[in-house]
C-alpha cells in the first residue's frame, strides 16, 4: 500500500508540500485509490497511522526530522521524493509506478529533509 498526503478529499487533488499537516491521504493499493482524513495532529502521530495501516511506501514533498527518524527506526516503509512544486496526485502515482521517483535513504537524507545535526 502507499500513501500520498494530499490537499483535498479528491483524487484530482495536489500532493500536500507537507507531511505531518496534510489534511488528507490518499491510499493506493492495487490500482485502488481510497482518501482518508488526517485526523492525527502531528507528523510523529501520522508515522504510527501509516504503520498501522500496513502502509510500504509513502511518496512525500516535505518532512521534518522526528517521523522520518521513526519511519527509518521502524523500517517498514519506504519514503520516496516526489520533487517540489505543485504535483497532482494522479502524476504522483504515475511517477510512483514508473519507478521515477528518489528513494530516500542516509545519503540523500541531509539534501531532502533537512535534518538538523
Amino acid at each position: 500500500m502507499i500513501a500520498i498526503p494530499i490537499k483535498l478529499n479528491r483524487e484530482d487533488s495536489a500532493v500536500a508540500p507537507l507531511f505531518g499537516k496534510a489534511k488528507w491521504f490518499a491510499f493506493v493499493e492495487d490500482g485502488k485509490i481510497s482518501i482518508e482524513k488526517n485526523e492525527t495532529q502531528s507528523g510523529s502521530d501520522v508515522v504510527h497511522w501509516l504503520v498501522e495501516k500496513g502502509v510500504k511506501a509513502l511518496v512525500m514533498q516535505k518532512m521534518s526530522q522526528p517521523p522520518y527518524q521513526m519511519i527509518k527506526e521502524e523500517g517498514s516503509i519506504t519514503v520516496f521524493y516526489i520533487g517540489s512544486g505543485r504535483i497532482l496526485l494522479t502524476e504522483a502515482i504515475k511517477r510512483y509506478e514508473n519507478e521515477s521517483l528518489v528513494i530516500v535513504d542516509d545519503s540523500n537524507v541531509d539534501e531532502i529533509i533537512k535534518i538538523k545535526r
